[in-house]
């Protein structure tokens, strides 16, 4: 499936780089990485849940080039506590 450019910006919200989509004084108008963004899956962590418990991590949808330092994490970096019994990527 592919994502029409405005799907796409509705997933740019907290990415560090929405700056460079028009929000900006220096006449950018539009991230590098937009055109080629693909939707990805990873998993986040609010910061009111204790990240020792099982499913802990919250599985949310973004694109891969997405960039929130200390947001998110793909599964394959999860550690194996925070894993909720049988789930899969």
């Amino acid at each position: 499936m592919s994502l029409t450019k405005q799907q796409k910006l509705g997933f740019c919200a907290g990415c560090s780089d929405d700056f460079y989509n028009g929000k900006n004084s220096l006449g950018v108008s539009e991230c590098w990485a937009l055109e080629s963004a693909k939707v990805c899956t990873r998993y986040r962590l609010g910061w009111w849940i204790e990240p020792t418990v099982p499913g802990a991590f919250q599985k949310v949808r973004t694109l891969e080039c997405h960039h929130a330092p200390g947001h998110y994490a793909h599964y394959e970096r999860l550690p194996s506590f925070a894993k909720a019994k049988g789930e899969q990527p």
